[in-house]
C-alpha cells in the first residue's frame, strides 16, 4: 500500500473513533439523597419546653423545716460561741487579779529583804572601820518654836524624837528602820512627829552643850551622811538629854 492509501485508512479510523464517542449517551447525574434533618416550616417557632410543675406542699414544708432547723443549729452555736467567751473573759480577770496579788506579794518581799540587809549593814558596823565623823553644821537663826512641846529626858540616857515629813510612806518606814538602832545603842526612844517640812539631808539636833557628845555617837550609831547640828541658841530649849533625828524630805 503507498503512502496515500495509509493516511486515507488513518483518517478513516480516527473518524470512526468520533463518530463513536458522539452517538455515546451522556452520563446521568447521581439521585439526591434525602437528608435526614427535618427542614423547618418557614413562619412557625421553635416549641418552648413546657413549664415545671409547681412543687408539692409536702416538699414546701419539708424545705421550710429543713431551713429552720439549720437556723437553730447556727443560734445553737452563736450561743455556744459567747458562752465560751464569757468564760475565757472571767478567766482572764482572775488571772490579772492574781498577777496584781503576786506583784504585792512581791514588792513586800523586796522591801522586806531591803530592810534585812540594812539592819545586816547596821549590825555589821561596828566591826567595820570606822568612817569620817559626822559633819557638824553652823547653828541655824533662832526657830519661832518647837513643833511640839517635849518631856523630859530619863537620867543619863537621851531621848530621841524622830521628826518625819507628813504622809510621806517612804520616811515613815525609814523611821521605822532607826528604831532598833536607837534602842541597840542605848538611846530612849521618844515619838514619831510627823511635820509639815524637814531638811535636804539626814540631821541630829542637840540643844545643851552637855549633849553634844551624845548627838556626836548617835550620828555614828546612824552610819554614813548624818550631820549635826547645834541648836543651842533655840528658846524655849528643852530639857537636858533631848536629841532630835530630822529625815530628809522624800
Amino acid at each position: 500500500m503507498g503512502p496515500a492509501g495509509l493516511l486515507l485508512a488513518l483518517a478513516g479510523l480516527v473518524g470512526g473513533v468520533a463518530l463513536g464517542l458522539g452517538l455515546r449517551a451522556p452520563p446521568r447525574p447521581p439521585a439526591p439523597v434525602a437528608s435526614l434533618t427535618p427542614t423547618p416550616q418557614p413562619g412557625l417557632a421553635p416549641a418552648a419546653p413546657a413549664p415545671a410543675p409547681p412543687a408539692a406542699p409536702d416538699d414546701v414544708a419539708v424545705r421550710r423545716a429543713a431551713i429552720q432547723a439549720d437556723l437553730a443549729a447556727e443560734q445553737a452555736r452563736l450561743d455556744a460561741l459567747r458562752q465560751a467567751r464569757a468564760t475565757a473573759e472571767a478567766e482572764l480577770t482572775s488571772i490579772r487579779q492574781a498577777r496584781a496579788a503576786a506583784e504585792a506579794d512581791l514588792a513586800g518581799l523586796r522591801r522586806d529583804l531591803a530592810t534585812g540587809r540594812r539592819e545586816l549593814a547596821a549590825a555589821q558596823m561596828p566591826a567595820q572601820a570606822p568612817g569620817p565623823l559626822p559633819q557638824a553644821l553652823a547653828p541655824p537663826p533662832r526657830p519661832l518654836r518647837l513643833p511640839e512641846t517635849v518631856a523630859a529626858a530619863a537620867p543619863g540616857q537621851p531621848r530621841v524624837y524622830v521628826h518625819l515629813r507628813a504622809g510621806s510612806v517612804a520616811a515613815a518606814s525609814a523611821a521605822a528602820e532607826l528604831a532598833p538602832q536607837l534602842r541597840e545603842g542605848g538611846f530612849d526612844l521618844g515619838e514619831m512627829r510627823a511635820v509639815g517640812a524637814t531638811p535636804s539631808q539626814r540631821v541630829v539636833r542637840y540643844f545643851h552643850g552637855e549633849d553634844a557628845p551624845a548627838a556626836a555617837r548617835l550620828a555614828g550609831r546612824l552610819g554614813r551622811g548624818w550631820a549635826i547640828q547645834d541648836f543651842r541658841n533655840f528658846e524655849p530649849a528643852p530639857s537636858a538629854g533631848t536629841l532630835e533625828i530630822w529625815l530628809p524630805d522624800r
